[in-house]
């Protein structure tokens, strides 16, 4: 019996840790709040390189997302179609680069109707 308890124990414990290291490859590359009903994009500037290899959105409040594009410390860019709504709180599916990359700068194109919508931009390595 004690045997049956300490390995539901570990198997507990290691589940936990590895839910938490998952997560901690998880950060937020930038957000903004100005993206309006009349203006169409809003510019993300990310202060220090940061390397990802895929990317989230969230949405903070209700957006129509059409598409987001990454710009790249070599100069490269990418871009990802989404063509969308997002309610508040919603979550795209997670979307790769080809590698892990530098991200300098985000363009995030959509637009919200009530007023303004805030969006978040994940990144994992």
């Amino acid at each position: 019996m004690k045997l049956k308890a300490t390995m539901a124990a570990a198997m507990v414990l290691s589940a936990m840790a590895f839910s938490t290291t998952a997560s901690a490859d998880t950060f937020t590359l930038g957000r903004t709040i100005l993206l309006e009903a009349k203006n169409n994009h809003a510019k993300i500037p990310v202060p220090l390189c940061r390397n990802a290899k895929s990317i989230q959105i969230k949405a903070e409040r209700d957006v129509f997302l059409s598409k987001v594009i990454f710009k790249f410390q070599n100069g490269s860019s990418r871009v990802f179609q989404f063509q969308r709504k997002l309610d508040k709180n919603e979550r795209t599916d997670w979307r790769r680069f080809s590698y892990e990359r530098c991200v300098t700068d985000i363009q995030v194109h959509g637009r919200a109707e009530d007023g303004s919508a805030g969006i978040r931009v994940y990144g994992r390595k």
